[in-house]
């Protein structure tokens, strides 16, 4: 009896054994083939590389690295298709957390190349294949951003709530910009506003000077005027660098035209004029005459100088320099 449980011990530890010398075999292998692939590919030659990675994958449970030189090869080719399909495994079967968002970026290149039926397919798959949040909001967001690119704001906007609801609130405020966004160029300008303006309230810096100028294209869309102009003054006032400077001056312009305040109107232009090319400024001489001609045909020309402040002169002005002579 003693003797067969000692043959059963044998061939168990025999049988353990053999198969960690097979896995390390295999694990020998595969870091060999991939040293061999690198070696292809580093020479462009990527048929070689293909056949090392499929018959290597044939043999390994997914490698992360073997789909993403895979995706790499297709992209050379420009087959955006396999490209995509490939990165999108890499990613899948990667557990290193700060090669994620690199290799998420990587495939947003390659999959906007791809129809867009197709695209919204292979990306919709890939969200309900990924296994933790970073991969799922990633994919998510490459999925919103492809729905904007086709126009599809509505579906964008679907998307953008969905990782709304699974983010933390202080991460929300450029999902709800881009929402805002969206419903303007949806021309839903009143729900835009609804979103617009509980965050204007707030007064963040950090993201007043996005919110203010869709304000003011909201309420401008809206006719509302008064509006528009209070958002623009405060984009004007509070930060002079915006690169929409130019759109805020001409904006101003147009609305104080509006409200037939045509002195405004013509500083603001006369404002532009300052900072723009020669193209820009044949052009606009062409509205300050326009303007100037609606000033001296205005009847209520003294009632525009309530929108001006005067810098008057400081006390320490009027005080007469001592004579030393």
């Amino acid at each position: 009896m003693r003797t067969i449980i000692l043959v059963i011990i044998v061939t168990i530890l025999y049988i353990n054994l053999f198969a960690q010398n097979e896995e390390t075999s295999n694990i020998n292998d595969v870091k060999y083939n991939i040293k061999l692939i690198k070696f292809y590919i580093e020479k462009n030659e990527y048929d070689n590389a293909l056949e090392y990675i499929d018959k290597t994958l044939e043999e390994t449970i997914g490698n992360d690295s073997l789909y993403f030189f895979k995706g790499f090869i297709y992209k050379e080719y420009e087959d955006w298709q396999q490209a995509s399909e490939s990165f999108v495994q890499a990613i899948l079967h990667t557990s290193e957390e700060q090669i994620i968002d690199e290799r998420l970026a990587i495939f947003e290149d390659a999959i906007i190349h791809v129809s867009p039926l197709t695209a919204f397919d292979i990306v919709s798959s890939a969200v309900s294949e990924a296994q933790n949040a970073q991969k799922h909001i990633g994919f998510l967001n490459i999925l919103a951003r492809l729905y904007e690119n086709n126009q599809l704001y509505g579906e964008a906007n679907d998307v953008y709530r969905t990782i709304l609801s699974e983010t933390e609130e202080t991460e929300s405020w450029n999902l709800k910009i881009k929402i805002a966004t969206n419903k303007i160029f949806q021309k839903e300008y009143e729900e835009a506003l609804n979103i617009l303006e509980p965050l204007i309230a707030i007064d963040d810096s950090l993201y007043n000077e996005r919110l203010l100028f869709l304000d003011y294209i909201a309420n401008l869309s809206l006719e509302h005027y008064e509006d528009a102009k209070i958002s623009l003054l405060r984009l004007y006032l509070d930060f002079p660098q915006n690169p929409n400077r130019k759109d805020i001056l001409s904006g101003l312009a147009d609305v104080y035209e509006q409200q037939e305040q045509f002195i405004m109107s013509w500083y603001m232009l006369h404002e532009l004029y300052k900072i723009s090319d020669e193209v820009q400024k044949y052009m606009l001489t062409k509205d300050i005459d326009r303007i100037k001609q609606k000033i001296c045909e205005s009847k209520t020309i003294e009632d525009q100088f309530q929108y001006f402040k005067p810098v008057l002169e400081t006390e320490e002005q009027y005080i007469q320099p001592e004579n030393n002579d």
